[in-house]
């Protein structure tokens, strides 16, 4: 699990090597809203330092990767310092064109996160919830088969908590190495038990009792 000052640009936009400008700015604006102060996912679980450092680096990933000259010296740098292999440079094909306009999902998706809400408490899940909590030591395990028993897809959870699939499935399947940083983890813990309407605090703290070894 790396730390946030050993994130590389790409890796806090949660975007590949070869992204596009468009791609860029999705991943900037996606950040920002997970991330604001008026964020509804987040804004409970982040003190004000910890909320500035991150907005901080992500204001660097996006004014460095969105010029075009800048990012192409940091990719130099990421390959002198062996983060990156010079294969993922030289060998980036074409990037998609930035489209002029975009049409707002913004209504169908609230009906769509409405219809997730409905699920999770239309099931008596209350039992499992209890067990879950009643635990020392919580493991990434233990939030999958309380998601699966509420009939919720990894893609839902990601429309409701914004936080990448790749990302919820390496906390469900616990792949300690492949957790984004800390400061991160800690609020996707604590935005995913708010889903499953599991306490976000006891959660975290018995989740992180789990992953201490690594």
């Amino acid at each position: 699990m790396k730390k946030l000052e050993e994130l590389t640009y790409f890796d806090i936009l949660e975007i590949p090597i070869n992204a596009s400008s468009f791609e860029i700015r999705e991943a900037y604006q996606e950040a920002l809203s997970i991330y604001s102060e008026d964020s509804l996912s987040t804004y409970a679980f982040f003190d004000g330092e910890e909320r500035k450092r991150v907005l901080v680096k992500i204001e660097e990933a996006y004014s460095t990767l969105v010029d075009e000259k800048k990012r192409a010296e940091y990719e130099r740098q990421l390959v002198r310092e062996g983060k990156i292999d010079m294969s993922l440079v030289e060998d980036k094909g074409p990037r998609k064109p930035i489209p002029l306009f975009q049409v707002g999902e913004s209504k169908s998706r609230d009906a769509f996160v409405n219809r997730i809400r409905h699920k999770v408490k239309a099931g008596d899940h209350d039992e499992e919830r209890k067990k879950i909590l009643d635990k020392e030591q919580l493991s990434g395990t233990d939030l999958k088969h309380l998601r699966e028993a509420i009939g919720l897809t990894l893609e839902e959870v990601f429309e409701i908590t914004r936080i990448n699939v790749s990302i919820l499935r390496s906390i469900e399947e616990d792949h300690h190495e492949s957790l984004p940083a800390m400061i991160y983890l800690r609020s996707f813990i604590k935005s995913y038990a708010q889903v499953l309407e599991l306490d976000p605090e006891r959660t975290l703290q018995a989740y992180l009792k789990s992953i201490a070894p690594s």
